[in-house]
């Protein structure tokens, strides 16, 4: 069985089953409210408006979840308490994914298992899927399966990669079971699918995941990944103050050369758009939490570096499809 897109896109709110949910958003703060409720920090990261599907599935006390969107996406956040994580990307296109700041392979690579925090970074036009399992069902598996390999060592890694054939047998799973809620939902509900679905998932995934864990199964951290790591965090603490690329780099005991090659490789942008890009989404959040008689937007964009009110009205439009005073408006007008 395949899935499309555009079948997962379907709103199947008549359904009747309460268990699959599916929404499209025009707007990264929608998305982030709905998936987050205050957890996660959604940046868009390439220009134009979006549009963005969330679709998700339970069964017993797992969930499957996908996400996609058509302009490059950074999600930063905490996870439930509880759960292990299991992230596949799913509609491979020809840019890039990362997790903290590692190259994925949607052959290959289980990602997302680390902590309880999200790093990801998705290029345009990529979707994940997000499996969520209570640890306590996940740990019930792996005794029956006397994996006791899967243990503290496994959780502190974020990512593990698989065969292509053992990644090809999950996603096989996964698309019948996204076939089955868009086109057979009702069927989804019958008693004794969710033991089923328990029974067939998760012994799948636990003994496809290799019996010998070697290096070559983990991603190894690279010197880059810390060092544009700390940059971004040194350029969250100058959203609202002037910030160089070469003093960025002094800073950093790093070369400007070093920190391009490193953006651009995570990000697909130079260091100076990405800070752009970010301090534009702050705005955007500032915008959207503000009432427009306390401010003009012409000093909220100054507070962000924005000195010249035109430019910085065609840089708002251009990243998000709006003007900023539409923003307010439409703002004002939920309000």
């Amino acid at each position: 069985m395949s899935i499309k897109k555009s079948e997962i896109n379907q709103d199947k709110s008549g359904t009747g089953n309460q268990k699959i949910v599916s929404k499209c958003f025009t707007d990264m703060d929608g998305l982030k409210e709905f998936i987050g409720n205050g957890r996660y920090e959604l940046i868009q990261l390439s220009s134009g408006s979006l549009e963005a599907g969330f679709f998700s599935i339970q069964t017993g006390d797992i969930y499957f979840t996908y996400i996609h969107a058509n302009q490059g996406t950074q999600a930063l956040g905490d996870k439930f308490k509880g759960y292990c994580y299991f992230s596949i990307v799913w509609f491979e296109n020809e840019g890039e994914f990362h997790s903290y700041h590692h190259l994925i392979d949607p052959q290959r690579t289980l990602f997302a298992l680390k902590g309880t925090e999200t790093d990801f970074i998705a290029s345009k036009g990529g979707g994940i899927i997000e499996i969520h399992i209570p640890w306590k069902t996940f740990d019930t598996y792996v005794d029956k399966l006397q994996r006791h390999d899967l243990d503290d060592n496994f959780r502190s890694k974020n990512h593990v990669n698989l065969l292509p054939t053992s990644m090809k047998k999950i996603k096989d799973y996964l698309k019948q079971l996204f076939w089955l809620a868009v086109h057979e939902p009702n069927w989804l509900q019958k008693p004794h699918i969710e033991k089923l679905v328990a029974d067939d998932f998760v012994p799948l995934l636990i003994s496809n995941i290799p019996i010998k864990l070697n290096s070559k199964c983990f991603i190894k951290p690279s010197r880059r990944a810390k060092l544009i790591a700390q940059a971004e965090k040194k350029m969250l603490a100058h959203l609202e103050k002037p910030l160089t690329l070469k003093q960025l780099a002094e800073d950093l005991e790093s070369s400007s050369s070093a920190l391009s090659y490193g953006f651009q490789d995570l990000f697909g942008i130079s260091p100076m758009r990405y800070l752009k890009v970010r301090r534009l989404n702050a705005l955007r959040q500032r915008l959207k939490a503000s009432y427009p008689e306390d401010f003009t937007i012409t000093m909220l964009a100054s507070q962000f570096g924005f000195w010249s009110a035109g430019h910085f009205a065609r840089d708002y439009k251009a990243m998000f499809g709006e003007l900023p005073s539409e923003t307010l408006q439409n703002t004002a007008k939920v309000r």
